[in-house]
């Protein structure tokens, strides 16, 4: 069916625009874009007047993990969560609904929304909650905080040895305090009990119908393996209508042509990248910094992964194989050295368009900066987390500035890409639009270095063409061009106009998938 948007305007790119375009869903492409005058409605099958409605190309999220994500939305939700009672009430409530034999775990909540003084840990988990296993993350998800019960059945306990100190926190007699970091807190997730699939797939296909709302087609989906069997799965059974750009871990490079054959008949996926993690997160200060935290003489540190020299072997190995690497570098320091890394790349395996990104690229020392464009590489940044971060970077950090500056990549000529982390944040791209122009964070009413703000043009820029470009697919799809994907949004409000308060408010009234309509 062919579909013509009329009256309407038609974002092409930065301070272009049209007034119409049409569609053909038979070959999912663009097929007109331009003057009204010039569309001749003959020959759609459905014209539709915007009344002068904005029309963007579809959103890509550019850093999601997708069944996390929809699985942490039925979870246990803390993330406004500011007071001791505000805690007991919602653990109360969940458990209200909780099967026999289960567990609650979810939480997600950050110490940047209290506003009472209280530690969690596992006594004050055990006050709420003593008969039940509980495990909460927080925000950021590399650290979490359990009660007794589920200390006792994960047995963590008896593994103390095996993990660091920096990661099992134990008081000053010894005893833990329930507060779980990186692996130890894997450890305890990995003895909640599974969902069924039934009750998976449910809510994975209600969490794609709820990304139509927001304008959002095409997801860059951190993917372990059991998340491609569930894809697999909706795929097979025709029910699964998004595009993944699926990104597996570095320890997968061996399985990554099996991967390609097991999804060969599935268009709407891809492999192509890999992802490792160099550091961990500020709030848990596991990220790697050039500057002690302050109040200590810590910096952080390197995974496993990096320590151990598998990092850097791995890389290389996959950069030679002509793949995409995708690396999780929060603090300056591990910034710093990614981009070293980048650069041995170059100088081992040629000079190629390898699109190396960068993911969180969350501090970055100013003398860092040129070297994004110099070398090709990628800032995958998440704006919205500049909600919490900025706080805690200024209670954290000995140099909170190097927070979230990446219009200084912009001004570089550097590519710079948005995404959410979801579920670490909320998969609202304006959301995410609304931090970076306003840089409005908790505590900073008038905006967090407001000087880093960003442009409705660049933010729509990082969200679509860039997306697309940091997956290798730029030519097909990211634009309102004529023989690209037709992913296509018809938004509410025109973002251009209204004030930057109602940008996070905005929706999608419709959007469409390969010219066909999804939502």
């Amino acid at each position: 069916m062919k579909t013509l948007l009329y009256n309407s305007k038609v974002f092409l790119k930065a301070d272009k625009f049209t007034e119409a375009v049409g569609f053909d869903s038979e070959n999912g492409k663009i097929v007109f874009t331009g003057k009204n005058i010039d569309a001749l409605k003959r020959d759609y099958d459905v014209s539709i007047d915007l009344g002068g409605k904005l029309v963007i190309p579809a959103f890509t999220e550019g850093h999601a993990h997708l069944v996390k994500g929809a699985m942490v939305k039925a979870e246990l939700n803390l993330r406004n969560a500011a007071t001791r009672s505000g805690f007991a009430n919602a653990i109360d409530a969940y458990r209200k609904n909780l099967k026999p034999g289960g567990w609650i775990y979810g939480g997600y909540f950050s110490e940047t929304n209290f506003t009472e003084d209280f530690i969690i840990n596992r006594d004050f988990l055990d006050e709420i909650c003593p008969d039940i296993p509980l495990v909460i993350s927080r925000l950021d998800l590399h650290s979490a905080v359990a009660n007794s019960l589920a200390v006792k059945l994960s047995g963590v306990e008896s593994k103390i040895n095996y993990f660091a100190e920096d990661e099992l926190i134990t008081d000053s007699g010894g005893r833990l305090t329930g507060e779980l970091k990186e692996r130890a807190a894997f450890f305890v997730f990995s003895f909640i009990p599974e969902l069924s699939s039934s009750d998976k797939k449910r809510i994975l296909l209600n969490q794609i119908k709820y990304l139509y709302t927001l304008g959002i087609t095409a997801v860059t989906d951190i993917s372990l393996r059991e998340d491609l069997d569930l894809y697999k799965l909706l795929f097979e059974e025709e029910l699964l209508n998004l595009r993944i750009n699926s990104v597996v871990p570095f320890q997968e490079f061996h399985n990554i042509e099996n991967y390609k054959n097991e999804f060969s008949c599935f268009p709407l996926i891809r492999f192509g990248s890999f992802k490792a993690f160099y550091d961990g997160a500020l709030s848990s200060e596991s990220g790697l910094f050039k500057k002690p935290f302050i109040g200590s003489e810590y910096k952080g540190h390197r995974t496993d992964f990096v320590q151990s020299g598998g990092f850097r072997s791995a890389g290389i190995e996959i950069d030679k194989a002509g793949y995409q690497m995708i690396v999780h570098a929060i603090g300056d320091q591990a910034v710093s050295e990614v981009l070293d890394f980048a650069r041995e790349l170059a100088s081992l395996n040629g000079n190629r368009d390898r699109r190396f990104r960068i993911e969180h690229a969350q501090h970055i020392d100013k003398s860092d900066i040129h070297r994004f464009k110099e070398y090709g590489v990628i800032a995958s940044v998440q704006p919205s987390h500049l909600f919490v971060d900025a706080k805690t970077a200024v209670k954290k950090l000995a140099s909170p500035e190097s927070t979230h500056i990446c219009k200084d990549i912009i001004k570089e000529g550097g590519v710079v890409c948005f995404g959410t982390d979801f579920p670490v944040a909320s998969e609202s791209p304006f959301e995410t639009i609304y931090y970076a122009m306003t840089r409005r964070a908790k505590g900073f009413p008038g905006g967090f270095m407001p000087e880093y703000a960003l442009s409705i043009n660049e933010c729509f820029e990082a969200y679509t063409i860039n997306n697309a470009y940091a997956s290798f697919e730029e030519k097909n799809r990211g634009s309102i061009t004529t023989g690209k994907s037709a992913d296509i949004v018809v938004l509410d409000a025109d973002l251009f106009s209204v004030p930057a308060e109602e940008i996070k408010n905005a929706a999608a009234e419709m959007t469409f998938l390969g010219g066909e309509r999804v939502f």
